[in-house]
């Protein structure tokens, strides 16, 4: 039986590609070895993606392996691609993150600001984003993962802090960001005013079902949509 204290981690294979498997192993093993109880998933599509947030769990990390770019992910067959902002808002709805939630973003470009700006404002379970700034290797994003595992669940560190070390260690750029740093840097606002009526709709629908406090509508949209969502 799970002690109510033991860490969970969802696993979502949704890459494909020929390195997956021994990546999302050796990241289960060693969450394992933490005494972290593993939930590890296969979606082959968009809608069993979504099933396995749903699975009444909730989890204090959740590892993505896919492809990603800076407007969302997919497999190789194309049978799963998705937005982050569906990404954020369907992480929301599920209600499947536990207080100060990372998400671990393994896939190309999973540590730009945009992206940790789309999920932040979709849900405020999640306290921490983690991945890369650049395009990898599977055995590179692996050792990069290792790395801020270890020093979050064996050493303890701050989440930015044991995100530095990978740099330190490798040369390779992986950046944290912190969600209440986040939403203080005006370039967090910048990004949000961008969205248009639909996507604030969606983020506001996706939050009423998780039972959060509605997001902020920048003013300079607010107007426009302020009968379609806010309650």
């Amino acid at each position: 039986m799970e002690n109510s204290q033991t860490k969970k981690m969802l696993i979502l294979r949704a890459c494909g590609s020929a390195g997956e498997d021994k990546e999302c192993v050796n990241i289960k093993a060693q969450a394992e070895l933490y005494g972290i109880s593993v939930h590890d998933h296969c979606p082959k599509t968009n809608e069993e993606l979504i099933q396995a947030l749903n699975g009444g769990e909730t989890f204090d990390y959740i590892y993505l392996a896919s492809h990603g770019n800076e407007e969302g992910f997919g497999n190789e067959d194309g049978t799963i691609d998705l937005t982050w902002m569906n990404f954020g808002t369907q992480l929301c709805t599920a209600t499947c993150m536990n207080e100060d939630c990372i998400i671990l973003l393994s896939c190309c470009r999973g540590g730009l600001n945009q992206v940790a700006y789309t999920l932040f404002y979709c849900c405020e379970k999640i306290a921490y984003i983690a991945g890369p700034r650049q395009s990898l290797y599977p055995y590179d994003l692996l050792i990069g993962f290792n790395i801020l595992l270890y020093n979050l669940e064996h050493r303890g560190i701050d989440p930015i802090v044991a995100c530095e070390k990978i740099k330190a260690g490798t040369d390779i750029r992986f950046v944290c960001f912190d969600r209440l740093e986040t939403e203080s840097e005006p370039a967090y606002w910048m990004h949000i005013k961008r969205f248009n009526p639909e996507t604030l709709n969606q983020v506001n629908e996706a939050k009423e079902k998780a039972n959060e406090t509605p997001a902020y509508i920048p003013p300079e949209v607010s107007g426009y949509v302020k009968s379609k969502i806010v309650p």
